[in-house]
């Protein structure tokens, strides 16, 4: 006999017989399975100072612009190395950035600055408030969290983001009476706050006086970590203290994670270190990724089309996403003075600009998620194969491309609560099978790809059985 076992959505919050993965590591889930995770690929030399927030932009000449914010400074990517924009700064908090026509704007609890897309300089942007969150909603650019009022949200003149007096011309202050701290912001035809114990949604009102009008989405639920708020078209993800949610078009408030990685990320990651979460999207892949920095650190990973998850554990310093950076052919030859010698072809992605770009820090390094291919892990929940009876195994055929690298271990029981018995196929055939030998009413699946191995898809695999006693 034989049956076809795809491999379900990761569920790790559901008991091992509820039909959903326990464990999908180092992968991302796809229509009909998964793919692999690639390992870190660094792009150029380290970074000044420990990361604390990056970005891209594009500017009206079509140049792209890859940005890092640290504990000193600001710094740009070019020529397989690291600038200096801004130095002799000292930043505890992370750097957030928004694009304001041929400007890049980037708070960080300090100072905030502006980069001149166009001359590719920076300054200080006078008068702004020391704000840790930013937005553009509208034609105007929208600060929140300054260090001296963690409940004002700040606006700009009208298409002016220069122009903060809101005494003598048209910018605004709005003070957040209830729901807390300021955690968040999001942008734009409309606006949304997060703050700790509600969420405000910022309504353009036509009128130059009173150019917002506030109006509160929920007060049952905040944001409970500043790092986690991430923005893609008009959703804006974010964890709360119920867990992952996102808020869609600024009214709709959908729990993500409950029943499903909820209680896994609280076991992992306690409220002390909810301030070491960086998030980003790879619009690409259709994914948020929360990244929990750390030695390893864990990344939590969310298929907003497929509205479903997988996770990974990887030394990581922190994501965001952006373009790639434009490099031209001198560029690439300061970086590799033998171009001859390159093993990456100049058509390779990383030296085009302009392309949506997931990217993380290592070791004070930016890359991508480009190398070889992560190790994979794969835990079924229990089946009972023929249902009342016990079933003999003999063989398992996985659903993969992969060739090798392949281990396969089955975990049989006559009840769900006996202790494991954990048997191990043999070795992939020529024909595609694993052998094994094995019998028991339940069966768990445990299937693992070793690192560095060759593979595009895992979609489950086929178990070759026969039918045994009633015990």
């Amino acid at each position: 006999m034989k049956s076809s076992l795809p491999f379900p959505a990761y569920a790790p919050d559901q008991t091992d017989n509820s039909g959903f993965l326990q464990q999908a590591q180092g992968v991302i889930r796809t229509a009909t399975g998964y793919r692999p995770i690639k390992d870190f690929l660094e792009i150029g030399t380290a970074l000044g100072g420990e990361f604390k927030g990056g970005a891209s932009f594009v500017a009206d000449d079509g140049t792209s612009y890859l940005l890092a914010g640290t504990v000193d400074g600001l710094e740009r990517y070019a020529s397989g190395g690291w600038t200096d924009l801004v130095t002799g700064m000292t930043i505890t908090d992370q750097w957030r950035f928004a694009s304001f026509g041929n400007f890049a704007i980037g708070v960080n609890g300090s100072t905030p600055k502006v980069v001149d897309l166009n001359a590719g300089t920076a300054s200080t942007l006078t008068d702004a408030p020391d704000g840790k969150c930013i937005a553009i909603v509208g034609d105007y650019v929208v600060i929140g969290q300054d260090s001296s009022d963690l409940l004002g949200i700040y606006t700009s003149g009208f298409n002016d983001h220069t122009e903060w007096d809101a005494v003598s011309a048209d910018a605004t202050i709005q003070p957040m009476l209830t729901g807390g701290e300021v955690m968040g912001l999001a942008g734009g035809e409309y606006g949304v706050i997060l703050q700790r114990r509600r969420l405000v949604r910022m309504n353009l009102t036509g009128d130059g006086d009173a150019p917002f009008a506030y109006d509160e989405i929920t007060t049952n639920v905040g944001c409970a970590s500043k790092g986690s708020v991430e923005q893609y078209g008009r959703s804006v993800f974010f964890l709360s203290d119920a867990g992952f949610m996102a808020l869609e078009d600024g009214q709709a408030l959908r729990p993500i994670g409950n029943e499903k990685i909820d209680r896994l990320f609280q076991e992992l990651v306690p409220a002390e270190d909810y301030e070491r979460i960086f998030a980003a999207v790879d619009p690409k892949a259709k994914i948020i990724t929360w990244a929990v920095t750390g030695s390893p650190g864990h990344l939590f990973i969310y298929n907003f089309s497929l509205g479903e998850w997988s996770y990974d554990k990887i030394d990581i310093d922190g994501v965001f996403s952006g373009f790639t950076s434009s490099d031209t052919l001198e560029d690439v030859s300061t970086a590799n003075p033998d171009i001859d010698a390159m093993t990456i072809s100049l058509d390779d992605p990383r030296f085009r600009g302009g392309s949506p770009q997931l990217y993380a820090v290592q070791d004070s390094k930016a890359g991508v998620l480009g190398g070889d291919n992560r190790k994979a892990i794969f835990e079924m929940p229990f089946v009972e194969p023929v249902k009342g009876r016990r079933a003999r195994y003999q063989a398992i055929r996985p659903i993969t491309d992969c060739t090798s690298g392949l281990t396969l271990t089955v975990d049989v029981r006559e009840r769900l609560g006996d202790a494991a018995d954990v048997n191990a196929a043999g070795a992939l055939r020529a024909s595609g099978v694993m052998p094994i030998r094995a019998s028991g009413r339940y069966m768990k699946l445990t299937q693992e790809i070793a690192a560095s191995s060759v593979w595009t898809y895992a979609d489950g695999v086929e178990l070759e059985y026969g039918r045994g006693g009633e015990r």
